[in-house]
């Protein structure tokens, strides 16, 4: 949808809210924000952690692209303040402010690495962020200090695959677990060899190939903004360093998996995708 208002024409490319009007941002979409399984899982999350009235808790939607999420988290009764650093996903986020009243909703354009200067917040959604930062452990800590119960972070990751135990086994036995182990492992995202960065395993993911791509950043909604290659963090090895900065409850949430938890699990789309919903809670 492109809608106009009296500053600038917004365009939305994947959220799809529903104004106080009764109108879409995406007319003809099949789903809106509050049907998306992300939501319904996160929604379920706060609702078990926050019961009740929810108009006391404060929310951080970082990184909040066109500001749907943050909507829906506001009509659930939460305080809630989007961050988003795009000048068009802003106006995408200013124009929904606009069409709904809610005056628990905010939004402001800032640079996600900034939310420290926004004070602190009950809880913090982060998703589709973590994954396009250079220093993610970095950042747990400065999420966690500005944290005080509960972050729900939707990510992609990296792993260990078959081929890559297999590497480290005697030239013998390697061939021998090649018959073995051989099948087809995902391959939707380029990244780099097994390697550490911040003293965590993990694999690099190249966010712009060259100046020119860098220089066009502002449009290209699916990328980084700082830094020109991000760190996709071992699975096993965020959960861990999740429960390092100081959540003390760590897991991951699989019920919004799709099109079921084992099918996604042993082939679909989690692991064609590497992404999922990690959850650390402070309990004390």
């Amino acid at each position: 949808m492109v809608a106009e208002n009296s500053d600038t024409a917004v365009q939305f490319t994947a959220h799809n809210v529903r104004l106080d009007d009764g109108t879409f941002t995406i007319p003809g979409a099949s789903q809106s924000v509050d049907q998306y399984s992300w939501f319904i899982s996160s929604r379920g999350i706060l609702d078990t952690v926050f019961p009740g009235d929810k108009s006391q808790f404060r929310v951080a939607d970082i990184g909040c692209l066109e500001g749907g999420y943050a909507t829906e988290f506001a009509r659930l009764g939460f305080q809630v303040l989007g961050i988003e650093v795009r000048e068009l996903n802003i106006a995408a986020c200013n124009y929904i402010k606009s069409k709904t009243d809610l005056p628990n909703l905010q939004f402001v354009q800032d640079n996600a690495l900034n939310i420290a200067d926004h004070g602190t917040f009950d809880a913090v959604f982060c998703c589709g962020l973590f994954y396009h930062l250079e220093n993610p452990k970095q950042y747990l800590e400065t999420l966690s200090s500005v944290t005080t119960k509960l972050l729900i972070l939707q990510t992609h990751f990296s792993i260990i695959s078959p081929s890559d135990k297999i590497l480290r086994l005697p030239t013998t036995v390697r061939q021998a677990a090649a018959k073995v182990l051989r099948r087809p492992e995902p391959v939707k995202f380029m990244l780099s060899a097994p390697t550490e960065h911040e003293g965590l395993p993990g694999r690099w993911f190249t966010e712009f190939e060259d100046d020119r791509e860098f220089g066009k950043r502002e449009t290209m909604k699916w990328a980084s903004w700082d830094n020109r290659r991000s760190f996709w963090i071992q699975r096993e090895y965020l959960l861990q360093t999740m429960k390092d900065v100081g959540f003390d409850l760590v897991m991951e949430e699989y019920g919004n998996l799709e099109p079921n938890i084992a099918d996604s699990l042993l082939g679909g789309s989690y692991a064609a995708n590497l992404r999922g919903t990690f959850i650390g809670i402070k309990t004390r």
